[in-house]
Parts: structure tokens; C-alpha cells; sequence
């Protein structure tokens, strides 16, 4: 069997399943968000992978390094038509690319596609299951030591299942007068 899609939070990001990945592997989760409050965010530069090149809204291309912060030069931005709308900084901009910033685009290219979006919410039940089972077991763990708590997540998961069960089949039941 070849694993084709996988579907994970966020948190497993960083696991040797994507890592390791091969390139067949499709990974399914919501990117985190890219903000820059009312300035251009980061989603306003093109990053040409081929050349390692990263090119502001404003045509300036500079070279970046994966997992390091790019700067632009100061005077170039001091004197840029869009200054106003990049940056409020007199040493001028700065982007930092994540280590698996290649990952993170195509993350979020995907979930601008109706078809990505479709991916994504079929997790939802997942998310709800997991979080019932959180609002029942509280923030903290009952009982002390791995093994025991790991018993009671899967206690609770077994009760959650049977909640589900029974909700199916009390919708089920023809309701007769």
C-alpha cells in the first residue's frame, strides 16, 4: 500500500513523515496564517526557488537562504514608491523565510482551491471528536504516568465512540405515534 495523502495538524509539521516525504506524498493541513497588520505580508513576495531569489511588490530581487531572515537594503526601501504600504522601518524590510517555507507556500496555495478547501474540511470531524474528548478530560492529566493516562485517552475515546453510536441510531428509529 503507498500512502498518497496525509492529513495532520499542524504540530506534526516537523516529522519525519513530511520531512522524509516522497514526492507522491500530498500533505493535507491548514498553513499558518501570514499577517503583516496593514502592510504587504509575506504573501506579497515572490520567492523563485530555482534561483533562490525573493522579489519584492516593488521589483527589487534579492537572494534569501531557506531558514534565515532576508533584509533589504535600507536605501532602497527609504526611497520606494511603496514604502508606506511595506514597511514602517527606517532599516527597511525584513522577511524571514521559515526553514520549510516551501512547504508552508504550497500549503497555502492549496487551501486557496476549492478543491483544498474541500481536503481540509473533511479533518473537521476529526477535530470535533478530539475536541470533545479534551472538554471531558480537562487540561490536565488525571493520573500520573504515561501508560495510565494513555488508558484513559483511549477510555475516553471509547466512550466518545459510543455517544456518536448512539446518536446514529436514536436518529435512525422511525418515530412512531
Amino acid at each position: 500500500m503507498v500512502l498518497e495523502e496525509l492529513h495532520i495538524d499542524r504540530a506534526y509539521l516537523t516529522s519525519h513523515w513530511v520531512k522524509e516525504r516522497s514526492p507522491n506524498l500530498t500533505i493535507i493541513c491548514k498553513a499558518w496564517r501570514v499577517r503583516n497588520g496593514e502592510k504587504f505580508d509575506k504573501t506579497a513576495f515572490n520567492l523563485d526557488w530555482d534561483e533562490r531569489l525573493i522579489r519584492c511588490p516593488n521589483g527589487i530581487t534579492i537572494p534569501f537562504i531557506e531558514g534565515r531572515t532576508v533584509r533589504f537594503p535600507e536605501k532602497t526601501c527609504q526611497v520606494c514608491p511603496l514604502r508606506s504600504k511595506c514597511t514602517a522601518s527606517p532599516k527597511g524590510r525584513s522577511i524571514s523565510i521559515h526553514p520549510d517555507e516551501s512547504l508552508l507556500q504550497e500549503l497555502r496555495e492549496r487551501q486557496t482551491t476549492s478543491s483544498g478547501r474541500q481536503k481540509l474540511r473533511e479533518r473537521v470531524s476529526v477535530e470535533h471528536s478530539l475536541a470533545t474528548i479534551g472538554q471531558w478530560q480537562g487540561k490536565q492529566a488525571r493520573y500520573g504516568g504515561l501508560r495510565k493516562n494513555l488508558f484513559d485517552l483511549r477510555r475516553m475515546a471509547v466512550v466518545h465512540n459510543l455517544h456518536v453510536l448512539a446518536r446514529i441510531f436514536t436518529e435512525r428509529q422511525p418515530i412512531s405515534a
